[in-house]
């Protein structure tokens, strides 16, 4: 019978002693491919995550960035909207006209409300108001003098005027908002132009004029006024160097206006008073209010769009970092688990095998002492045990590659690692199957050399 026989007779004959040695090759073996497959697919999977990680964190950097442009673009275009309407709104606000009426302070105001009549002064007080350092609210000046009379049969209001620039407005050369009629003309009220057109001379009083134009129909009293120079109001009227109010403009538009104004008015001209067109003012500042409002609620919603962007940003960073320091921990964990693990059940699985190779020499002892007796050669019974060793190995080998595959891919779906993460390396398998009947024949060597050292003679003695 040929040695192969015989191992083969041999593993029938005590098949659960060839059972559990494969069964402790397959588990070792089983470590063996498992382990480096479930960390090199852990680790793809890891790196494939960090990858996503960082590529929406470099996105989100990327919208961050557009979006910080976009804000300063925004804030900067805003800026000039915002400085455009405001200079449109000032214009708007300016054409609403003078919001401050400065009169002798003997002018009884229900007389010039109702009768158009007020106290005359100087033509200089206006001079020394413009000129005044002390004066900061009141901007625009307008000498005026204001004159009922008679004329084409009609009660009409002369109203002669003279737009003056106080110091602060030469210095910044700001233009006047009240356009001046030039000498020698007049604007004529709609309800007062009748056939007249610009161009035609008219006389009012003893002076004779050019109508400069017609003034549009306002529903005011402006549509029974003519408005001359007021050089000329004052030749009409017979009032040389007076004037009987100064129209003028608040420019400061903030708390108690009128209380500061005629705290810097007493200092210039005590003998006179000031009064407000509270709803002019009023308008003027809230619609500035306004402007400014819409502009900050602008810059405030470009800049928490910002500040979306960058805590997203931020999260997103933050995330990944977590993310990064979780599967590092991970994987250390993974890696010494298997490292350690997996050359413990190799040995273990090395000295089972040696274990029940000595039982198993110990339970052939007689048979072993007989082989000999009958001339069989040492090498011949060392390949009868040696042979069973490497066959328990190369099954072991093989079903434990096969097993390791399906247990790494369990093991690495219910750790939500993907399929095409776990690579199977085929020199891996490889060596586990060269590997296995190797180790098993190592593991047996000790066993079988103390059986190739018995006496025959003695080892039948004994049976």
């Amino acid at each position: 019978m040929s040695t192969l026989s015989l191992v083969f007779a041999e593993i029938r004959f005590r098949l659960t002693n060839f059972i559990l040695c494969a069964l402790a090759v397959v588990i070792a073996a089983t470590m063996f491919v498992a382990g480096p497959m479930l960390l090199s697919g852990y680790a793809a999977q890891a790196s494939n995550e960090l990858a996503g990680l960082q590529a929406e964190a470099d996105d989100l950097q990327r919208a961050a960035d557009e979006q910080k442009k976009k804000t300063e673009e925004a804030k900067t275009a805003m800026t000039v909207a915002v400085d455009d309407l405001v200079k449109q709104t000032k214009r708007i606000m300016r054409d609403i006209g003078v919001n401050l009426r400065i009169v002798h302070e003997e002018t009884n105001m229900g007389s010039l409300y109702t009768d158009f009549e007020a106290h005359e002064f100087p033509e200089d007080y206006v001079h020394r108001l413009a000129q005044a350092e002390s004066i900061e609210t009141i901007v625009h000046l307008v000498a005026t003098l204001q004159h009922r009379m008679k004329w084409n049969d009609r009660t009409v209001l002369l109203v002669g005027t003279l737009p003056v620039l106080t110091t602060s407005q030469k210095n910044a050369e700001k233009p006047h908002m009240v356009q001046e009629v030039e000498p020698g003309t007049v604007w004529v009220g709609s309800e007062l132009a009748g056939s007249y057109k610009p161009g035609d001379k008219i006389k009012i009083g003893d002076v004779e004029l050019t109508i400069a134009k017609i003034m549009p129909e306002q529903g005011t009293l402006a549509d029974v006024q003519l408005v001359v120079h007021l050089d000329a109001a004052q030749e009409i009227a017979n009032k040389p160097d007076q004037i009987n109010q100064i129209m003028a403009l608040n420019c400061k538009c903030k708390g108690d206006r009128i209380s500061v104004i005629r705290k810097e008015l007493e200092g210039v001209l005590p003998d006179t008073k000031i009064t407000e067109d509270f709803n002019r003012a009023t308008a003027r500042e809230k619609q500035r209010d306004l402007t400014e409002a819409v502009h900050q609620q602008q810059v405030a919603a470009a800049e928490e769009e910002l500040a979306r962007a960058q805590a997203n940003l931020q999260r997103a960073v933050e995330h990944a970092s977590t993310q990064t320091r979780r599967r590092q921990r991970q994987q250390t964990g993974l890696n010494a688990m298997i490292n350690i693990g997996t050359p413990v059940v190799v040995f273990l699985a090395a000295i089972f095998i040696a274990l029940m190779t000595w039982q198993n020499v110990r339970d052939r002892r007689a048979e072993i002492g007989i082989l000999r007796a009958l001339g069989k050669a040492t090498k011949s019974i060392a390949g009868l045990l040696l042979a069973k060793a490497v066959i328990v190995g190369a099954t072991g080998g093989v079903i434990g590659c096969l097993v390791g595959v399906v247990v790494a891919n369990q093991i690495g779906a219910s750790m939500q690692i993907a399929p095409e993460s776990m690579t199977v390396d085929s020199r891996l398998l490889w060596g586990t199957i060269v590997g296995a009947p190797l180790v098993a024949a190592i593991a047996s060597y000790l066993p079988t050399l103390s059986a190739l050292r018995q006496d025959p003679a003695r080892v039948l003695m004994d049976q």
